[in-house]
């Protein structure tokens, strides 16, 4: 008698908890992760070309030029995974499913945990009803290059930190973290500003033509001269701010040597 009643007791409870899970939707497939750490970019210093350097340059061919050629612009690296195709992501909450879609596109390392690293999505995973989705792929720290989860907030974060959500992939993702490099806008010109063109040797003097040009690229003619030098081998040349040596010249090309760029 016992037995039974104790029996009952169970099943009422089970009904009841079955019950409250119909109409409260207390299933669901979102859990919790936290960012504890911003990764942020590592800046990678610009790099001014050191002299001397030895070159050869045939008739026609530019010898030195100004701008960008004089420093290498610096540039942002950071880690990225790459996915090539679209991934939909269906999550369950309550009695609501929502529909995720990880674009194609390179994803930003840009935060860790002690559980894993999170990997950001160039746009908004999700735009539906009113609502974005700001996130990408996580990948847990027992294995990195397999990716099993997305993260998300309703809300971007910059850097991000604290509480998102989270739900498991449909299948588990094979990614591969490279270094991303970027490089940064700080001032150095995307063309030269000078140039000056090996233009053989004449009458005992070695010819060069100067040519200076527009922040566009476009050559300023009233900056464009003819430049004659005695021509002795192993000499050292000063035109406007370069200085080289020439260890040899002809018709054809010439060795030089450069100190300092123009």
């Amino acid at each position: 008698m016992e037995n039974k009643k104790q029996r009952r007791q169970y099943l009422v409870k089970a009904l009841a908890l079955i019950i409250v899970c119909v109409f409260s939707g207390c299933a669901t497939d979102i859990a919790n992760r936290s960012v504890s750490e911003s990764v942020m970019a590592q800046l990678v210093p610009g790099k001014i070309l050191t002299s001397p350097i030895k070159s050869t340059a045939s008739v026609g061919d530019v010898m030195l030029t100004a701008g960008e050629y004089s420093l290498e612009a610096t540039q942002s690296k950071k880690i990225a995974i790459k996915i090539d195709e679209p991934i939909a992501v269906p999550v369950k909450h309550k009695r609501h499913t929502f529909e995720f879609r990880l674009p194609s596109g390179e994803y930003i390392l840009a935060g860790k945990s002690e559980d894993g690293f999170f990997y950001v999505s160039p746009t908004p995973i999700m735009e539906s009803h009113g609502r974005t989705g700001y996130g990408g792929i996580f990948a847990p720290i027992a294995s990195p290059r397999s990716a099993t989860e997305i993260f998300w907030v309703w809300s971007p974060k910059n850097p991000i930190l604290g509480n998102f959500y989270s739900a498991s992939l449909p299948s588990t993702l094979s990614i591969n973290p490279t270094d991303y490099i970027k490089k940064i806008n700080d001032g150095i010109q995307q063309g030269p500003l000078a140039t000056l063109t090996y233009a053989g040797v004449a009458g005992g003097q070695i010819r060069f033509v100067y040519k200076e040009f527009t922040e566009d690229g476009y050559a300023r003619a009233a900056f464009t001269q003819e430049v004659g030098l005695d021509y002795k081998p192993g000499e050292l040349y000063a035109y406007k701010n370069a200085r080289f040596t020439v260890e040899k010249a002809d018709t054809t090309h010439i060795e030089f040597t450069l100190i300092s760029g123009l």
